[in-house]
């Protein structure tokens, strides 16, 4: 492969401004020097490009739902299980459709500036489909139970391709049996949780909102008893010190930021489709501060409000415009929080000799490097 050697403004990753100026020596998908122009010099047999940006790792999508990509944008609903009725569940019944929502997601995850995803397959053939179109993405099939699958959760699991993770989809929708078979599989798991006022009714008290839904849709169990516990509590219990990752999770008690912190859940936090749903004052900072990773997600396609693309660094932005938040946490947020979550090496998005799943380039902008990124509102181009 041609060695290339590039001159730009600055570098930036986790660790804030690597060098400004800066040079990076890469082959293929290997970089073999990072540094100061003076400290690179000029290589043999490395055609110099010099660039006015910056240079940054791929960031990592936490959590998105690939497969939902098929509709675009789509205005909010009244409630989120209206939500899930008239917009989800005819998007997953329509299985000819998968394929092309897949790439077209893909394609747009792509434009938003990342390589590393954990998708939420909402069946095998999302799952294939994702797997086949781009080397780092890791998909979890997600299961709901039903009154067939109770007895045969096990069976499924172990007829689950190996390529492929699990994703219990939330403990309103799937009991005690699901969860103990997903991290029995050792593989990987993500699972939503806290996502609603409602799903912590059901866990504890099996009434309320979803109670209403699962009997209208027909999946209700009379015989299966509440969880009577917070989802949180759930999915810690579940875990009982294995890793996995819990999308949203919007709705805690203080006593969970020290349960999260000692665990080793990666918390997916998904600003702008948080905000979609109307959820508002998410405890991302005061759980970073008590020491919980937390990564970023986008959650679907349909809950954004940016056609052109799902993009991590639109939610990173987000967090810094909104809550002032240091550029430099957002980072390690968007970049090595999220590969650890899903069970890649960091270094893959670290600006630093070794392999590297893929560099940006944003346009400089006048002032810190960092906060020149969250304050631009274009976005970078691959390298």
């Amino acid at each position: 492969m041609n060695r290339k050697l590039l001159y730009v403004d600055a570098i930036v990753d986790y660790r804030g401004v690597v060098a400004s100026p800066g040079a990076v020596l890469k082959e293929g998908n290997t970089i073999l020097a990072v540094g100061t122009p003076q400290e690179i010099g000029t290589p043999e047999n490395a055609p110099l490009t010099q660039s006015e940006g910056i240079i940054t790792p791929t960031f990592v999508n936490t959590h998105a739902h690939l497969d939902l990509s098929g509709r675009g944008n789509v205005p909010a609903k009244s409630s989120f299980l209206e939500w899930v009725r008239e917009v989800v569940l005819p998007i997953r019944r329509d299985e000819e459709g998968i394929q092309n929502a897949v790439h077209a997601g893909i394609k747009l995850i792509h434009a938003g500036g990342s390589a590393i995803v954990g998708d939420i397959a909402g069946s095998i053939k999302a799952a294939s489909t994702a797997q086949a179109s781009a080397r780092f993405i890791i998909s979890y099939v997600e299961f709901l139970e039903s009154a067939k699958e109770l007895c045969a959760m096990q069976q499924l699991l172990q007829e689950l391709p190996e390529a492929f993770d699990v994703s219990p989809h939330a403990p309103y929708s799937c009991g005690a049996h699901t969860y103990e078979a997903a991290f029995a599989s050792n593989r990987k798991v993500a699972t939503h949780v806290a996502e609603t006022l409602e799903e912590i009714e059901y866990t504890l008290h099996k009434t309320g909102p979803i109670a209403a839904f699962e009997k209208q849709i027909g999946v209700w169990n009379e015989q299966e008893k509440p969880w009577g516990m917070h989802p949180v509590d759930i999915g810690l219990s579940a875990a009982n010190g294995k890793p996995f990752i819990a999308a949203h999770v919007h709705y805690i008690e203080d006593r969970h930021l020290d349960m999260l912190a000692d665990s080793l859940c990666t918390v997916a936090y998904c600003p702008r489709a948080s905000e979609y749903f109307g959820h508002t004052n998410h405890r991302w900072q005061e759980m970073v501060d008590a020491g919980v990773r937390v990564s970023i997600g986008t959650d679907s396609l349909l809950c954004l409000d940016t056609p052109d693309r799902i993009s991590v660094i639109d939610e990173l932005r987000l967090l810094y415009r909104r809550d002032n938040a240091d550029p430099r946490l957002l980072m390690k947020m968007g970049t090595t929080a999220g590969a650890i979550g899903v069970g890649v090496d960091p270094s893959l998005v670290a600006v630093a000799p070794g392999e590297t799943a893929g560099l940006l380039l944003f346009n400089s902008m006048a002032g810190d490097p960092v906060h020149a990124i969250m304050n631009s509102t274009e976005m970078p181009v691959w390298l």
